[in-house]
C-alpha cells in the first residue's frame, strides 16, 4: 500500500505541469462557453424542435443542470485525452523504464497514477461544473430570469445527483482511457483511438442497432446520467438500475485487462 501511496504522490506533483493544467482550463472555457450559449439562446426566446425539451425544463428545479449538462460531450472528450495522453506519454517519451526502476511492481505503480489522474479528472469536473453554474447563476438576474427553483432543495438535490452520477461517468472513461493507453503504447493512437471509438463508433453503432449498442461502455457511462436528467444525455433504454450495473460491471472488467495486459508488455527505454 504504501508503494501505491509513492506512485499516487509522485503523480500528484506533475499536475503544476502547464501542460496538465491546459486541460483543466480547456474544460472550464469551453464548458462555460457552451452553457452561455445555451442560456442565451434560452433567454432571448430562441423556439425549435431541439429546444422544445429545454425550454420546458429551464424554469424547473432541472433547469441548471440542464444548461451547464450540454457541455458534456466536450467533458468526456477531454476527460478521456487526459488519461490516455498523460498513460501513454510514459512509453512515447521512455520513462516508463526508469520509473519501473524505481517501483518495480507494476500494478503499484499503475494503481498510483490511475488514483492521481481519476482524482484529477474529477476535481477538473468538479471546477467546470461549479463555474460554470455560477456564471449562469450570475447572468440569470441581469436577464430576469428567476432561479429560486434551481437553488431550491430539489434543485440543489438533482444538481447533486447529476454531479454523482457525472463523476461515475468519468471513473468509466477514464478506465478506458487506461485500457486504451495500454493497449497502443502511444500518445497520438491512445488519444485517437479512444476518441474514434467513443465519438464516432459507438454513435454509428447506436443509429444501427441500438439495442446492442445500450451496453457498450461509452454508451453506458453516458446514459446514467441521463437518467437523473434527460436533458444533458439520453435516457438508458434498459433503465437506470440495469445501465448503473453494467456501468460498474465495465469498470471492473476494464481494470481487471488493464491489470492482466501491463506486467506482460516489454518495457524498452
Amino acid at each position: 500500500m504504501t508503494s501505491v501511496i509513492r506512485a499516487f504522490g509522485s503523480e500528484v506533483l506533475k499536475f503544476r505541469r502547464w501542460s496538465v493544467l491546459a486541460g483543466t482550463g480547456a474544460m472550464v472555457l469551453v464548458s462555460t462557453f457552451i452553457a452561455y450559449l445555451t442560456f442565451h439562446q434560452i433567454a432571448s426566446g430562441a423556439t425549435g424542435k431541439e429546444m422544445t425539451g429545454l425550454i420546458e425544463a429551464f424554469r424547473t428545479p432541472q433547469g441548471l443542470v440542464a444548461v451547464i449538462g450540454q457541455a458534456r460531450s466536450v467533458i468526456i472528450a477531454i476527460a478521456l485525452i487526459m488519461v490516455a495522453a498523460n498513460l501513454a506519454s510514459e512509453w512515447t517519451l521512455g520513462t516508463l523504464r526508469n520509473l519501473l526502476v524505481l517501483q518495480p511492481h507494476r500494478l503499484r505503480w499503475l494503481a498510483g497514477k490511475m488514483l492521481a489522474l481519476v482524482l484529477f479528472v474529477l476535481l477538473s469536473m468538479l471546477l467546470t461544473l461549479v463555474v460554470s453554474g455560477a456564471f449562469i447563476l450570475i447572468l440569470a438576474p441581469g436577464q430576469g430570469i428567476r432561479t429560486e427553483a434551481w437553488t431550491s432543495a430539489d434543485g440543489l438535490g438533482i444538481f447533486v445527483e447529476f454531479l454523482g452520477n457525472e463523476a461515475l461517468c468519468l471513473v468509466g472513461i477514464s478506465a478506458l482511457g487506461m485500457l486504451v493507453a495500454v493497449l497502443t503504447r502511444s500518445v497520438v493512437t491512445a488519444v485517437g483511438v479512444g476518441l474514434a471509438y467513443i465519438l464516432v463508433l459507438e454513435g454509428i453503432i447506436a443509429v444501427v442497432a441500438p439495442e446492442v449498442s445500450q451496453w457498450f461502455p461509452g454508451r453506458v457511462f453516458n446514459t446514467i446520467v441521463g437518467a437523473t436528467v434527460p436533458m444533458v444525455g439520453p435516457t438508458p433504454l434498459q433503465g437506470y438500475p440495469a445501465a448503473l450495473g453494467a456501468a460498474l460491471l465495465w469498470i471492473v472488467g476494464l481494470v481487471v485487462v488493464s491489470a492482466i495486459v501491463f506486467p506482460r508488455q516489454d518495457v524498452k527505454a
